[in-house]
């Protein structure tokens, strides 16, 4: 306990705020409760109809929506803007209250399953994208251990209450968007100025681009996977117990919790073994897909449990692109998210238009195939660790960063050396001062690699430890603190020449 307390306290304890934890956990507990747990629909003829219905039309609101914010929304947050705030968790509560009376048999039960999807797919993605947004200014390792913990206690109350009884549960789950609003504001409210939004941003470069469209691409075949098993197994072509909502969400609370913990006693490489956790756990559930018929379809329960925290591994992507590479907040994270929804809902729909029938174990194995297929492409050509290092590092250029060594000869030929100056100023080690030089120069991780001949894992390592002791985010940053290093010895310089004169 005492090695947990001070892991916990030495690298994150006096960064975490309970207020932060508790408002994100509100609205991923109104998230699982509403989109993957019959609690609200189970006044309906349909129960199952009905929860899938709804999440298939939800999710196309919330990539409608993502899609506008990252189109529209190009420097101001989301989450400053109270009316929004306010009217999203309005539009949530709403659609809460009209879940009951969901009943896809009945015309006026089909409007108001329509008008509910409608109103908590664009509500719940706003107030998401506020709470990413505001992770955003607290930097990826602290955002990491906030959302992870956030969700694990989410996880936790709803296993709870997806056994409660019907009317108090939904009772709660009305109260809960209006709950993590009031939290929202009063956190938005205590921002420090550090954290306020960017003047303006920078046009990328086309490997950039290509290094973002990548990503994006394999987010959307995590996606895939994930919106066409939990169709499939759970309402399609399998009856399955009421138990198995209980099921799904343990197995995500067990995947939150390691993903938690590693952020904490891993925080330096959190991401990259989060990643790999996501990639492990949504593998072995691909390959239980053959024991898909069971009452509790472990395939699609492990299959939840690893978009989850793939989930949490694409929350601290998208804050790591809009710290590194000076690109919106709202922007990133509705990108991400449009990519992954986008990708959710293709795979409803393609779980939808199959018959209700039971598989074959031909069928299943063939599934399992390519649902391998897809996992592991975009593991290893799309989503790859090596990009989870070039974003998070901010590697890539951007358009019109110029490197020092293509500044002016005049102040080429300035014998003031700033990796020194920096080095000893920030305690570097003997390595991070070689590779410090070189990164000022524009050099990438490959050719940093070619020139002191170390590993592309170790020169990462090394730049993110540089970065951390020098307090930037990326490399443009650390380029401008040189920049003053410079000015700062030259004034001293022409101070002390002043004073001999």
């Amino acid at each position: 306990m005492e090695k947990l307390r001070g892991a916990w306290g030495a690298a994150l304890g006096a960064s975490l705020s309970p207020k932060r934890v508790a408002g994100a956990a509100l609205q991923w507990l109104w998230m699982l409760m509403m989109f993957y747990s019959i609690v609200p629909y189970r006044f309906s003829s349909d129960v199952r109809g009905s929860l899938y219905m709804g999440l298939l039309i939800s999710l196309v609101a919330m990539v409608v929506t993502m899609l506008f914010v990252a189109v529209i929304v190009r420097r101001e947050r989301v989450g400053s803007n109270r009316s929004i705030v306010g009217g999203s968790a309005f539009m949530m509560s709403a659609g809460s209250v009209l879940a009951p009376f969901s009943d896809p048999t009945t015309p006026a039960g089909m409007l108001a399953l329509g008008l509910s999807a409608v109103m908590t797919g664009t509500g719940s993605a706003v107030l998401f994208l506020c709470w990413i947004e505001l992770e955003s200014g607290l930097g990826g390792r602290v955002a990491l251990v906030e959302l992870a913990g956030s969700l694990c206690a989410a996880f936790a109350a709803g296993s709870v209450l997806i056994a409660g009884p019907t009317v108090p549960v939904v009772a709660s789950i009305v109260v809960m968007p209006m709950l993590s609003a009031v939290l929202l504001r009063r956190c938005t409210a205590s921002l420090p100025a550090a954290s306020a939004p960017r003047e303006s941003e920078q046009q990328l470069s086309r490997s950039t681009v290509a290094l973002f469209v990548k990503a994006l691409a394999g987010a959307v075949l995590i996606g895939v996977l994930m919106g066409f098993f939990d169709v499939v197994s759970g309402c399609k072509t399998y009856e399955v117990q009421d138990v198995y909502g209980t099921f799904l969400f343990l197995t995500g609370l067990a995947g939150a919790l390691a993903i938690c913990l590693i952020a904490v006693f891993l925080h330096r490489d959190g991401i990259f073994y989060s990643y790999r956790v996501s990639m492990l756990v949504l593998c072995l559930g691909c390959l239980f897909t053959p024991f898909m018929s069971d009452n509790n379809t472990y395939s699609s329960a492990l299959i939840f449990g690893g978009y989850h925290c793939f989930v949490l591994v694409l929350c601290v992507v998208c804050i790591d692109v809009s710290s590194s590479f000076r690109v919106s907040p709202a922007r990133a994270i509705g990108l991400g998210f449009v990519a992954l929804y986008g990708g959710e809902t293709a795979g409803s729909l393609f779980a939808h238009s199959l018959e209700a029938t039971g598989a074959s174990m031909f069928d299943l194995t063939l599934v399992t195939l390519v649902a391998v297929s897809l996992l592991l492409i975009a593991h290893l050509f799309l989503f790859t660790e090596t990009d989870l290092i070039k974003i998070g590092i901010g590697e890539v250029s951007l358009v019109g960063a110029a490197a020092p060594s293509e500044t002016p000869a005049d102040e080429v030929a300035d014998p003031v050396d700033p990796s020194v100056i920096i080095a000893e100023r920030f305690s570097l080690s003997p390595r991070e001062t070689d590779v410090l030089p070189l990164l000022l120069e524009g050099r990438t991780i490959s050719r940093i690699q070619e020139t002191l001949f170390i590993s592309a894992g170790t020169v990462s390592t090394h730049i993110r430890h540089i970065y951390q002791k020098t307090g930037v985010d990326n490399r443009q940053e650390l380029i401008d603190l040189a920049h003053e290093t410079v000015e700062q010895a030259e004034r001293g310089a022409a101070g002390e020449q002043g004073e001999a004169g």
